[in-house]
């Protein structure tokens, strides 16, 4: 009798150790699905932070540009007011000679600025713009239409797509 009772504790032993067994691959699982879902967070996270980073690179990068254009613009607009000093002294100089020699140091000078990508606004016949151009009054006009910049009393200037200086124009009208 002794062999049997030990024989179904045995049996209980084994069905108790079975079980036990079955709850522990159970748990396993359990903690082998919950360090999945917390690497596929990890994951998104980590992907997350690459976006923002890339973003942040991105953003310093267009500021720093835009930065180097501010700066660009406020040298370049200081340049053409000097532009604008050789044009009015090549006005007001009475030897054809002194003229001369001060239009061919505005060229030069123009030829500097368009080197660094500087370009005068085209408007003369061109339909009025005020993206483009400063309006300062009408002028009557049989050779432009109504509305188009009949005459440019100061140049306007672009560097690339970026307007430094509008045109200062006058509009045609028709009487």
């Amino acid at each position: 009798m002794d062999n049997k009772m030990r024989e179904d504790n045995n049996h209980g032993d084994n069905r108790v150790n079975h079980n036990d067994m079955i709850n522990k691959i159970d748990a396993l699982e359990d903690e082998l699905k919950k360090l999945k879902l917390e690497l596929e967070e990890e994951k998104k996270r980590h992907l997350r932070t690459r976006a923002d980073f890339d973003n942040y690179r991105k953003r310093v990068a267009r500021d720093a540009d835009l930065s180097r254009i501010n700066a660009k613009k406020e040298i370049l607009l200081d340049l053409l007011t000097y532009l604008d000093y050789f044009e009015q002294a090549a006005r007001q100089v009475k030897d054809p000679a002194a003229a001369r020699g001060i239009e061919i140091m505005a060229r030069q000078f123009e030829a500097l600025l368009e080197k660094h990508g500087v370009k005068p606004v085209e408007c003369l016949g061109k339909p009025f713009d005020p993206e483009e151009h400063e309006g300062i009054g009408y002028i009557s006009s049989d050779d432009c239409p109504e509305g188009c910049v009949a005459e440019e009393v100061s140049c306007g200037y672009k560097l690339g797509d970026l307007l430094l200086r509008p045109a200062r124009v006058m509009v045609a009208k028709t009487d």
